[in-house]
């Protein structure tokens, strides 16, 4: 029998749904009212069980993202290599699909059924998935849809046959050590979901304010004597480069010029420095000696001028 369509959503502009024998098929319409037809937004139509079919996942996420806001249903992962699927159900498929499209943050909520597909997803590379959202349907129905394609399709990178059967299982932290260290380096750059995105100062502050205040993971709490001293052992052997060493002095001094009297032209800089001590060790004299000269603006030892 005709794979069932369920409350579907009502759609708005140039999306429509058209009824082909009792099976709504989503489709796209890029023709303006005022303007000239654009180029195809790459969606295929001749899976009629399908509400929605992307052929080329990765490229069209943003529009993937966008379609499925908010919405509830069951989706279907088919390998054009192999024709094996995987399917998936989700309370919000715009967050799953985020999910999926930022390997790193999805190997965090890897349970045992979504670990076959991320690792089909990395082997055979997006462009060799199709992705389709088969129904929308309440949150209440989400198992018992699932089961049902689960029933009809069998697929194969389901390896729980049971709906929701995987609900609550986690990986070890060695299973998620592995899959992480697969992952390096695969999705940068360009090839990363978040390329080319930046903050406004507007969302900036926004993040900032909700990390203020009983919002903030770390508000009220204090590190116990244990991790204090955990956390002096590991910084006791820690060593800054001297490019660092020179900011941190920088940071904490300030500068100081050191002058020497020149018999035909008078005083000449012969060196600058991020701190007073710095400028002590150079001419092999005390902190305090530099510092006074400095307050006072006499001449050391009448050869030397020290300014700040």
């Amino acid at each position: 029998r005709d794979v069932p369509i369920q409350k579907c959503f009502k759609f708005k502009g140039n999306l429509r749904l058209v009824n082909n024998n009792n099976k709504y098929i989503r489709s796209y319409s890029t023709t303006s009212s005022s303007g000239p037809k654009t180029k195809s937004l790459g969606l295929s139509q001749k899976d009629h069980n399908s509400i929605k079919l992307y052929q080329d996942p990765y490229s069209m996420r943003k529009l993937i993202i966008k379609d499925n806001k908010n919405k509830s249903g069951i989706y279907k992962w088919t390998n054009k290599l192999t024709n094996d699927i995987y399917i998936g159900q989700s309370v919000d498929l715009s967050k799953r699909f985020i999910r999926y499209f930022n390997m790193s943050y999805f190997v965090r909520s890897l349970n045992r059924e979504t670990l076959i597909i991320s690792r089909a997803l990395i082997k055979y590379g997006y462009s060799n998935f199709q992705l389709e959202v088969l129904e929308y349907c309440d949150i209440a129905d989400l198992t018992e849809r699932e089961q049902y394609y689960l029933d009809k399709l069998n697929p194969k990178y389901n390896i729980l046959k049971i709906a929701g059967s995987s609900l609550g299982y986690k990986l070890t932290e060695e299973t998620k050590a592995k899959i992480s260290k697969s992952l390096k380096g695969i999705y940068v750059g360009e090839k990363s979901a978040l390329y080319g995105r930046t903050h406004s100062e507007e969302t900036k502050a926004l993040m900032a304010l909700n990390k203020l205040g009983a919002n903030n993971s770390l508000f009220g709490k204090t590190h116990s004597e244990k991790t204090k001293e955990l956390m002096r052992q590991k910084a006791l052997g820690r060593k800054h480069s001297e490019e660092t060493l020179l900011k941190m002095s920088a940071s904490r001094g300030y500068l100081v010029n050191i002058y020497e009297k020149s018999d035909s032209k008078g005083f000449q800089l012969i060196g600058s420095f991020v701190s007073i001590r710095r400028a002590a060790k150079f001419l092999g004299i005390s902190s305090n000696t530099i510092r006074l000269y400095i307050n006072s603006g006499k001449i050391f030892k009448d050869r030397y001028k020290f300014t700040s």
